[in-house]
């Protein structure tokens, strides 16, 4: 080799040609030194990418890649050739790796990085790409580089210079010539000298370039950009065979595999080896169907057994179909020649263990061929892209069963995990749910056994996502404890991660684990648990529990692998919150935009794992359905109050304010204050009228009175001292803040002795130690103090507090979800303090903005696209050679955007311009450029770029250089203004204070209204016929649908109730189904209780019953008024079960029990009750 590989570098980049020649140079006699110098490479050169490319600095090279990676044209084979020489080079200098194979990979990924870089940096687009050579041993080219270095060192130093600046560059020539010469001398451990030498060539080249970049007007900058984007986007990095087969290796390497496909060949002599995990390369087939044999890319062998098959192209467009290769791979796969290769090297009882003579195989689904090998794998080398799947990532098949899917993986199984994949059988432990029904040990209710059984149902079916929907209240956690015990003690699966989005719902959860008793054992005893604290699970771990962010941090922002078979399970609790819906993207977007905008955590985190993924939630909105499906098993909320597993609320108190109920109407020209996020006040003048609803409350305007009369009110119903406690949910921390100040001066009033932490403030400002906040929340749940906690959201969800009695809103919410979650904390039973049902304070009328059920709309990721990526979107020539499905081209869609966004701000400047002189001379400032450019002012450029479209508007862009810069300096000025609400010292008051009926104004007209609807259709629900006409013919199934049926028209049991005792003054407990006859037939209206025992003292008189049957007819009354009907259903689930079921009541009764339950259904609305 006459000269460096890299030698083009030289003139354009002599400092990384330096790094480069330096590592050429140690190979092969130090490959430490080479893995390091080539580390160096690529640092450097993401450095130059990133100044070229507008990147601010980041602290290191791992955060650079990513802020690289967020740029369309960078494609994931050139990250992944600067994450390997990342990785890699770290290795060499923290652990001293010294693989010969690893350098040679690196210096040739390192040149093709090199070109890539090259083309890009000198324009020179078509520069033919050079033969590389292999560096050989004792050439030293470096000595040539280093003597001439150092003499042009010398010349410098002694030429004389006339001015500053001739003396400024000889200094900046002298810096970087020391740093060259420095690169090339230094080995594994560089001299102080020789460090502080490269590290000052570095910044010196980075200033230089600077300034360089400084000369140069915007506009010329924008061009060089776009060019380079514009040719970017047309070349991904140029990798031949080889070298894409490096990249698997590395891959297979990182997942425990040995992988070289350059030594580690069949046709090199590479055999497997005991106790060794191999992946050889072009490893011989048997004679396919056309009578020809063939070779596959690899085939993966833990010690001599062959368990996996590999098709590795470079050119592999559609990875997942390529897998057909792989399933011939292991179709004409030849035990019998492995067996003869093996036993030329090992002994026959060796090698029979591990290649048996009789054959194991599986039928594909032909029936016609057997595969010979497990599983079977396709890769290109591309990294997974969860938009482009069957383009990207590892796909792979179980190949065991006809029924197996095949999947995408983000990463190489390990070759444990493989080994335990063959170990089990799946379609086996399924069998073990069915011979193993009875769940008595695990002290469940009927719903949650049937929750239990309808997963594992999934499961057994081959479902990969499953939704599970259980009202808030109703023992998620505990059903979720019991599913993991079912599913582990199956030994389906081996681990399970418990997956939470809160850290306080973490702790909640190892708190349930800590408590539950199976067969007298805790669960925490009965199986390894790992909790918040624990990064990662032993092979011993049967369940972690941990948050996203903790695995985001792990998985996706760390070098450590994440093994993709860690969890084989994953259990997703409170569903709804943070596992939201990716954003489809269009091709225009997936060429160019970062897919990585699009991509929530969760659902990074969740596709990383081959596991199955079942989510808990109570209110399963679009976009969880979208993801799980359909839930498996759903329980109501309805359904768990007519089982008495969950209480009624009251109907909702709305407490309503003078300023409330008129608005707050503020003239233009009116002098207000403004409270700054600093506490401040600042004088304002409105610039137009503005009217102010009770919604905008302590938003965009706080009057403090509203508050102090909203507290005060309170007073008459809450009391701090008791044991039923409250929860406030507030706009801001600032605003929960003025209201625990409110509440403590009006309580204390009323309360003189009240002690101070009986009214406090819970939020994630509160205290930023999460630990702190989780012992508050721990506190408000055990202790008698606090009793009033005032919060903004950090309670809407997952903190089970059955002693909450009451909910105030002083916040408006419109979303359903978050409304049932907000009031879910409060549905759970707590006879311990006297409750029987839970009020709502509606103090900002909540129910005439909040969304029906049917209203629920997908969430999911919203890219914030910035302006200057829409304006260089319009810009690009290649994006308008994008159609997208509507027919329009990516560039229209982006001027769309742009065109919105510009008039938002437009609309708000001007709005502002009078209240902000650093708004109004911003705008001033504008209207002359736009009125250069576009002819119009700015007020006037989004309606004028809308009307002349994307080419005009491209080219007003290109001649407003730093146009954006100034939008975003405008965007900063008015945000600080918006983001100060109004000030308002001004008297309020209570006006009004009632219980809300539905759409009615009085509880007379809600029990009109419901006469009428019960009377008028009758036919509406067949379990309304029933209750009218038939009683006995009442299932619970049709209980349940009534109720829900007339839950939604507003009737729940609860307001009929109250409306009762409000116009009657009579508080009877009549349930539906009195109400319902009352309206239909006119039947007294009587306590349910009270017609139970009538029923049950008639039956009692009939008969002379025995001990035994008197006992059950009693236990068959306290039933009725639990759940109002008894079917079979019931007998199926709790005691009755228990005790034998309906089989053992007919024996008790004498193959009478349907006559009793008869008597029991008839007796109860006979009229003399």
């Amino acid at each position: 080799m006459n000269k460096s590989n890299f030698d083009f570098l030289k003139g354009v980049n002599d400092f990384i040609y330096a790094i480069a020649c330096a590592a050429e140079n140690n190979y092969p006699d130090d490959p430490n030194t080479t893995l390091i110098k080539m580390r160096m490479f690529g640092e450097a050169t993401a450095k130059h990418l990133g100044q070229l490319l507008d990147i601010p600095a980041c602290e290191n090279q791992h955060d650079l890649l990513r802020e690289l990676g967020k740029i369309a044209f960078i494609d994931d084979s050139i990250l992944s050739v600067f994450h390997k020489l990342r990785r890699i080079g770290n290795l060499a200098v923290h652990e001293f790796h010294n693989d010969l194979d690893d350098a040679q990979m690196c210096l040739r990924l390192g040149f093709r990085l090199s070109v890539w870089y090259y083309r890009l940096v000198t324009k020179d687009y078509d520069f033919p790409v050079p033969m590389f050579v292999l560096p050989e041993h004792g050439e030293n080219l470096y000595h040539q580089e280093v003597l001439t270095l150092k003499q042009q060192l010398e010349r410098q130093a002694q030429e004389k210079v006339q001015s500053q600046a001739e003396l400024e560059a000889q200094q900046q020539r002298l810096v970087a010539l020391n740093g060259y010469i420095a690169i090339l001398e230094g080995k594994q451990q560089e001299t102080e000298a020789q460090t502080k030498a490269r590290l000052a060539a570095l910044e010196a080249q980075l200033a230089a370039k600077d300034a360089e970049l400084a000369k140069q007007t915007e506009q010329e900058r924008k061009a060089y950009h776009k060019e380079i984007t514009d040719q970017a986007v047309k070349r991904t990095l140029e990798l031949n065979e080889e070298e894409s087969r490096f990249l698997i290796d590395a891959q297979l390497r990182k997942a425990g595999w040995q992988a070289d496909s350059k030594t580690l060949r069949f046709a090199k002599g590479a055999r497997p080896e005991p106790g060794v995990n191999k992946a050889i390369a072009e490893w011989p087939t048997g004679t396919d169907e056309t009578g020809k044999t063939g070779f596959a890319d690899y085939v993966l062998f833990i010690g001599l057994k062959p368990i996996a098959v590999v098709e590795a192209k470079r050119k592999n467009t559609d990875v997942s179909s390529k897998l057909n290769e792989s399933y011939r791979y292991s179709k004409y796969f030849d035990n019998g020649f492995l067996r003869d290769t093996l036993l030329e090297h090992y002994a026959p009882d060796e090698v029979h263990d591990a290649v048996p003579e009789y054959e194991i195989s599986w039928q594909d689904t032909s029936g016609k061929q057997r595969f010979k090998i497990p599983f079977c794998y396709s890769t290109n080398g591309h990294e997974y892209r969860a938009a482009m799947k069957t383009k990207s990532g590892i796909w792979y098949r179980d190949v065991r069963h006809t029924t197996n899917m095949s999947k995408a993986l983000p990463e190489w199984h390990r070759p444990e995990e493989l080994l335990d994949m063959l170990g089990s059988d799946p379609q086996k432990q399924n069998q073990w749910f069915a011979e193993n029904p009875g769940m008595s040990e695990l002290g469940l209710r009927y719903y949650q056994e049937d929750a239990v059984r309808a997963v594992e149902q999934a499961i057994v079916n081959g479902q990969q996502h499953i939704l599970l929907a259980m009202a808030t209240g109703t023992g998620k956690t505990r059903t979720a404890i019991a599913l993991m015990f079912r599913l582990i003690q199956s030994q389906r699966f081996k681990r399970v991660l418990f997956l939470v989005d809160r850290r306080s719902l973490g702790e909640q959860a190892l708190g349930a684990f800590e408590d539950t008793r199976i067969n007298g054992d805790t669960f925490n005893s009965i199986f390894d648990i790992k909790g918040l604290t624990d990064k990662f699970p032993e092979d011993s771990t049967k369940i972690h529990v941990a948050t996203v962010q903790s695995l985001v941090k792990r998985t996706l922002q760390s070098d450590e692998p994440m093994p993709v078979g860690r969890y084989d399970c994953i259990v997703v609790d409170e569903a709804h919150r943070g596992y939201i819906l990716d954003k489809e993207q269009t091709e225009g977007e997936l060429q160019f935009r970062s897919q990585l905008d699009y991509v929530s955590a969760y659902r990074r985190i969740l596709d990383h794992f081959d596991a199955v993924k079942i989510a808990l939630t109570a209110t399963p909105a679009l976009h969880t359905v979208d993801i799980f499906g359909e839930p498996v098993y759903r329980y109501t909320y309805r359904t768990a109050v007519i089982d008495g597993y969950l209480i009624d609320q009251d109907p909702p108190i709305q407490i309503v304010t003078r300023n409330a109920q008129d608005g707050v109407y503020l003239s233009e020209g009116e002098q207000v204050e403004r409270l700054n996020p600093q506490g401040e006040l600042i004088n304002d003048t409105l610039a137009d009228d503005q009217d102010f609803e009770v919604a905008d409350f302590n938003r965009g305007l706080v009057i403090p009175a509203f508050n102090r009369a909203v507290c005060g009110e309170l007073t008459k119903y809450l009391d701090p001292t008791g044991q039923q406690k409250t929860l406030v949910f507030c706009v801001t921390n600032a605003h929960a803040d003025m209201v625990v100040d409110e509440l403590r001066s009006a309580f204390k009033k009323k309360y003189p002795q009240l002690e101070h932490d009986a009214i406090i403030k819970i939020t994630g400002d509160a205290d930023k130690d999460a630990k702190k906040v989780q012992s508050m929340i721990v506190r408000f749940n055990k202790e008698r103090l606090p009793n009033i906690v005032v919060t903004v959201d950090l309670l809407t969800t997952g903190v089970d507090i059955p002693s909450i009695c009451n909910i105030v809103f002083l916040r408006k919410v419109k979303s359903r979800i978050l409304y049932e979650q907000m009031k879910g904390r409060a549905t759970r039973l707590c006879p311990s303090v006297g409750k029987t049902s839970f009020k709502i304070f509606d103090c900002v009328d909540i129910y005439s903005s909040l969304e029906s059920v049917d209203t629920m709309r997908p969430v999911v990721v919203r890219p914030q696209v910035e302006l200057q990526t829409l304006v260089n979107e319009i810009t690009d020539s290649e994006t308008y050679k994008t159609i997208e499905a509507d027919g329009r081209s990516f560039a229209e869609h982006s001027h769309e955007q742009l065109v919105a966004k510009l008039q938002r701000i437009i609309g708000l400047a001007i709005y502002n311009r009078d209240r902000s002189e650093a708004v109004d001379k911003q705008v001033r400032r504008l209207d002359e450029l736009c009125l250069d450019a576009a002819g119009v002012n700015f007020g006037g450029l989004a309606s004028r770029l809308r009307e002349k479209g994307p080419h005009w508007s491209a080219e007003i862009f290109n001649k407003l250089p730093g146009f954006i810069a100034r939008l975003e300096r405008l965007k900063t000025d008015i945000n600080a203004l918006r983001e100060a609400p109004i000030f308002l010292d001004i008297d309020d008051e209570v006006v009004s204070v009632k219980s809300l009926y539905g759409d009615y104004d009085t509880p007379q007209d809600f029990l009109e209204a419901f006469d009428a609807l019960v009377q008028h259709a009758p036919n509406a629900q067949p379990a309304l016929q029933a209750v009218i006409n038939r009683p006995r013919d009442l299932t619970r199934k049709g209980l349940v649908e009534l109720q829900e049926w007339f839950d939604r028209q507003h009737f729940e049991e609860s307001s009929l109730r109250s409306a009762w005792k409000a116009t009657r003054n009579e508080d009877i407990a009549a349930r539906l189904i009195g109400h319902i006859r009352r309206a239909a037939v006119g039947d007294a209206l009587k306590p349910f209780d009270e017609r139970v025992d009538h029923a049950l003292a008639r039956i009692k008189a009939e008969n002379d019953w025995s001990d035994e049957q008197i006992n059950w007819l009693d236990r068959l009354a306290q039933a009725l008024k639990e759940k109002v009907v008894l079917d079979d259903d019931v007998f199926k689930t709790g005691n009755f079960h228990r005790r034998g079921g309906k089989p053992m009541l007919q024996r008790t009764f004498d193959d009478n029990l349907d006559s009793v339950l008869d008597k029991f259904s008839d007796y109860i609305w006979d009229e003399l009750a």
